[in-house]
């Protein structure tokens, strides 16, 4: 339950009429400083916040939809996964007349100090961009009465309801055509582990390799990001080891890990598809460009379906909890074929 006013009355040593005043502002001569410091200390450390809309009002809908994402990118709009997918969300929030507050915050802490200006009665429900694994935000936002839901994580978790790519499914789409093709060793470059997208693909390429009855070799499962340089990296580490034993075929987490993984073998000099094969996800521009094949991501759709789950959340119609998972699409371009030796294995 929230906290009250009440409470924070009590653990401040004050009165409610002292907290009210000094957490809604006015400048208040007659409280003292250190006073007035010790209210909003305990009222932080209690997770309290006045709320933004008047008594009379709770309870009421203030048909407005809040964002919560932390980033680090000179432009969000921009990034070829949050920008389709928060272009879906407004779509749909233009639809049913919802008004959108964007909290864009530096990081994950930073969130979580803020947890009660997120649940102030200003907004009905909130949509948080994806999480770290290890999320003590997510822990205290269950703590409050307001829905919400994640996008771009899948947890299974108790009262958590989520909104994303079905990541074991889209992975298993991409290893299965690779295997498909004859490739039986498959390196695979992994996406930012803090993130639960990354071992999910994993574990979608572990169960393909096992339907084919092709066994699991951690030597070609390689760690990195979800970025180009991560990419180029982990490319320089293939090309130390001596042919005869480099894989045949990549299959990198995101399509800018295969971007770079792309650039850094082609500049090596060698052939794509001849010498290696290589498949990404999510089907952006990166991959568009060089001509990779990947597994294209609905990301305007993943924006639409958490806007609408949100709202059944909001009316009661749906309980918490409630998981939204959307298949990908194979896109077969120039960088998959046949391995140039069939006995690979």
């Amino acid at each position: 339950m929230p906290v009250s006013i009440r409470e924070v009355a009590a653990a401040a040593g004050v009165s409610i009429s002292t907290v009210s005043k000094v957490l809604n502002g006015g400048g208040y001569t007659d409280i003292a400083p250190a006073t007035q410091e010790r209210v909003r200390q305990v009222a932080q450390e209690l997770g309290y916040h006045p709320r933004a809309v008047a008594r009379g009002l709770v309870g009421k809908r203030m048909n407005s939809i809040g964002i919560v994402i932390c980033h680090n990118l000179p432009s969000v709009t921009s990034d070829p996964y949050v920008g389709p997918v928060l272009d879906g969300i407004l779509d749909r929030n233009k639809h049913y007349h919802q008004k959108t507050v964007i909290f864009a915050e530096d990081t994950w802490n930073d969130a979580f100090s803020k947890i009660p200006l997120y649940c102030d009665g200003s907004c009905d429900g909130l949509i948080v961009f994806i999480p770290l694994v290890e999320s003590p935000f997510l822990e205290r936002l269950q703590k409050q009465e307001i829905p919400f839901l994640l996008v771009g994580d899948s947890r299974e978790q108790e009262h958590i309801s989520t909104v994303d790519i079905d990541n074991i499914a889209v992975a298993r789409l991409a290893v299965a055509h690779l295997l498909q093709l004859g490739h039986r060793r498959i390196a695979m470059f992994c996406g930012n582990s803090a993130f639960l997208s990354s071992a999910q693909r994993a574990e979608g390429y572990r169960q393909e390799l096992a339907a084919w009855g092709v066994p699991y070799d951690p030597s070609l499962v390689w760690k990195g990001q979800y970025w180009e340089w991560a990419g180029a990296e982990n490319a320089e580490k293939l090309l130390q080891m001596p042919p005869s034993c480099r894989p045949t075929a990549i299959f990198c987490q995101d399509d800018r890990l295969a971007a770079g993984a792309y650039d850094r073998l082609r500049a090596a000099g060698l052939q794509i598809p001849r010498d290696i094969s290589i498949i990404g996800l999510s089907d952006y521009a990166e991959a568009q460009e060089r001509g990779i094949t990947t597994v294209r991501f609905p990301l305007r759709q993943i924006g639409a379906e958490a806007v609408n789950l949100l709202l059944a959340l909001i009316q009661q119609q749906l309980p918490r909890g409630t998981a939204k998972r959307l298949s990908g699409e194979l896109v077969v371009r120039n960088s998959t074929a046949p391995p140039l030796h069939k006995n690979n294995e």
